[in-house]
């Protein structure tokens, strides 16, 4: 996005920083934010509540689960490995598919087992934990495939929506839309398309990508404005229920919608950003208002 600054709606109706920064101390306890900082830590959390997440392969916690470790043998033909302790996309690597004894990412590029290696062992020391954090946990998944009712938006990737809930309310929705320029990632700050979401009904009404407004993907050529995200209600119940299994009264759950099972949850984030104002020309202070939510 050009700003982090919103500029939808009059200005009595925006949340601000310092607002949400106010808001996250109010609802969202210390144990609770760490928890959810680490990605590995809040699907236990979550599956624990009764929340359906994302399946997980293993996790490589240690120099000694590195010497353990076989990618020949230990991954599937598609996987995702994530650092658990990792933002705004930092340190993922995805493979689409298995040749031989290599894999290939979606753009053709070749991993080898030695590459795999590489990158747990950075993701182990902490290199993209991006805090203190002297090492680091590598989270691996199965790679998700997409509804096939959204996978035709995108040239490649998973798009995934962000829902923002107080108080397990939902109050805005957003799908994160990957792009030839995103290499794939569903990742805003990485020309990610961010479409807006009727919190209603679950269908886009308005799209754009790095500040500028759009009606169709620029990759595929596809109509975002108009489409309808299919689950919608499942979509918006399982991010209320995330509240109470991760203790967060505030918080951003990022949705994907798979193929074969449905709405999984992707990660939670206790400190959402705020650009979801723009891409939706609403604000989430009057949101918050109509929820219950005072401010002095």
């Amino acid at each position: 996005m050009r700003s982090q600054i919103p500029q939808a709606g009059h200005i009595d109706e925006i949340l601000g920083i310092n607002l949400r920064n106010s808001i996250i101390a109010k609802y969202n306890p210390r144990w609770a934010i760490e928890q959810a900082r680490d990605k590995v830590a809040a699907k236990v959390a979550l599956n624990a509540g009764g929340v359906v997440t994302t399946g997980t392969v293993c996790v490589i916690s240690s120099y000694g689960d590195l010497l353990d470790f076989d990618p020949l043998r230990d991954l599937p033909d598609s996987w995702a490995i994530k650092p658990a302790r990792g933002s705004q996309g930092d340190g993922i690597l995805l493979a689409v598919r298995r040749e031989a004894n290599n894999w290939y990412k979606g753009s053709g590029g070749k991993l080898t087992p030695a590459d795999v290696m590489n990158h747990l062992r950075r993701i182990v020391d902490g290199g993209f934990s991006g805090d203190t954090a002297a090492e680091d946990a590598a989270l691996i998944e199965p790679l998700i495939r997409p509804d096939k009712r959204i996978a035709g938006l995108v040239p490649e990737g998973l798009p995934d929506v962000r829902v923002i809930s107080l108080r397990e309310h939902p109050l805005m929705a957003m799908m994160r839309l990957p792009t030839n320029a995103s290499d794939g990632k569903a990742n805003l700050h990485q020309r990610a398309i961010g479409a807006a979401v009727d919190i209603e009904t679950g269908i886009i009404t308005r799209a754009m990508v790095v500040g500028e407004v759009i009606t169709h993907h620029p990759d595929t050529g596809a109509k975002l404005i108009g489409h309808q995200l299919p689950e919608w209600d499942t979509v918006l119940e399982m991010s209320s229920r995330c509240s109470a299994a991760i203790g967060l009264g505030y918080l951003g759950v990022d949705i994907i919608l798979d193929e074969n099972d449905g709405p999984m949850i992707l990660e939670v984030n206790a400190h959402p950003g705020i650009e979801i104002q723009n891409i939706n020309q609403k604000g989430l202070r009057r949101a918050m208002a109509l929820a219950g939510e005072r401010f002095n």
